[in-house]
């Protein structure tokens, strides 16, 4: 197996600040810069963001001082701001990122129950937050790139929410574009974590050659990361040792009685962790020390470092806030490795 290395901040700035890029991007719903992250491991330029959650605003202008960052609602962007923003025309972008909030859609809570109500997230609150695809898809249709990513978390395709789904699905494709839709799992591509997803790629019309039709999406690993492998070289200092205790909590006791790689029968989602697999997935409520989630084989939460391991975030990344809210900010990205996977298998078929 080779070594689990993940390129650093200014390793990345220097291969694609310099004119010297593959392809560009605008990504809406940005987060923190996981998906950025990503396009720019495979050689990709982005070109701005949209996101309007403060810190997470925060964090993504301490990494990538270039981006131009569009702040505020997705509901108030228009695809002409964007096209002045970066300087191109319709039809110029190559490639247009966007992942929507998704709690909607997440098996781990009520689903369908909660949909049309208004929701905190992360710093903030926001109402249908199972329509702000739809949002995605009007910016698509004014910008028209010549390529589309966009993901979700794996519940939207289970149950009532394929309605929803099939629904994208048309939408997308009546924009003008040839659509695929695959569930993929980051644990396959790399990531020493087991995080299914939605991803949605689209291929506009005028380009697409039907030769790649079922080829867009990467094929998986025979391997997988364990977390030991991800871990190598990671020191626990004191500050990591008071951010990470739980003892004083009742899913400790729960814990110390578990071995590595159980899951509780008692607490949902409470899984203790082993260093020769990967971890279970990392959400944003996992910065709580409270909550039954993936934990440590030392019966503790995961530093911060960690966490960026397990996300396949850089080393040097830099996260503002308390740990609580650097640990959401990882939870809500997507995976770097995943979507580096993606554009080059993209870039290999000759689409990007």
């Amino acid at each position: 197996m080779t070594e689990y290395s993940i390129p650093t901040v200014k390793q990345l700035t220097e291969n694609t600040e310099n004119d010297n890029h593959k392809f560009n991007v605008v990504s809406l719903f940005a987060g923190g810069g996981g998906s950025s992250t990503g396009y720019r491991m495979s050689g990709g330029k982005v070109l701005a963001i949209n996101e309007f959650i403060p810190e997470a605003v925060a964090t993504y202008q301490a990494n990538w001082k270039s981006t131009k960052i569009i702040d505020g609602d997705i509901k108030a962007v228009t695809p002409e701001q964007i096209l002045e923003e970066i300087g191109k025309k319709k039809g110029e972008l190559d490639l247009l990122d966007g992942s929507p909030p998704c709690s909607a859609f997440s098996t781990a809570g009520t689903r369908d129950k909660g949909w049309g109500k208004t929701k905190k997230y992360s710093d903030s609150e926001q109402t249908d937050v199972e329509d702000l695809f739809f949002e995605y898809i009007r910016i698509l249709r004014g910008v028209m790139p010549k390529v589309f990513i966009a993901e979700n978390v794996a519940g939207l395709a289970k149950g009532v929410a394929k309605g929803y789904l099939n629904k994208i699905i048309r939408e997308l494709g009546d924009s003008g574009y040839h659509v695929e839709c695959k569930i993929l799992d980051s644990k396959w591509l790399g990531v020493p974590q087991s995080r299914t997803r939605v991803i949605f790629i689209g291929i506009r019309n005028d380009i697409y050659d039907p030769k790649t039709k079922g080829l867009l999406h990467p094929k998986p690993n025979t391997k997988m990361v364990s977390l030991s492998e991800a871990f190598k070289g990671l020191v626990f200092n004191e500050l990591d040792a008071k951010e990470t205790d739980i003892s004083s909590y009742a899913i400790y006791t729960e814990l110390v009685k578990m071995r590595p790689g159980d899951e509780s029968k008692k607490y949902f989602q409470l899984k203790k962790s082993a260093p020769n697999l990967v971890s279970k997935c990392i959400t944003a409520s996992s910065g709580a020390s409270s909550i039954a989630c993936p934990r440590h084989w030392d019966n503790r939460a995961f530093t911060v470092s960690e966490v960026k391991r397990i996300m396949s975030i850089p080393d040097d990344y830099i996260l503002t806030g308390t740990y609580q809210q650097k640990i959401e900010r990882l939870g809500r990205m997507v995976t770097p490795f995943m979507y580096r996977a993606v554009c080059d298998n993209l870039l290999r078929l000759g689409i990007l």
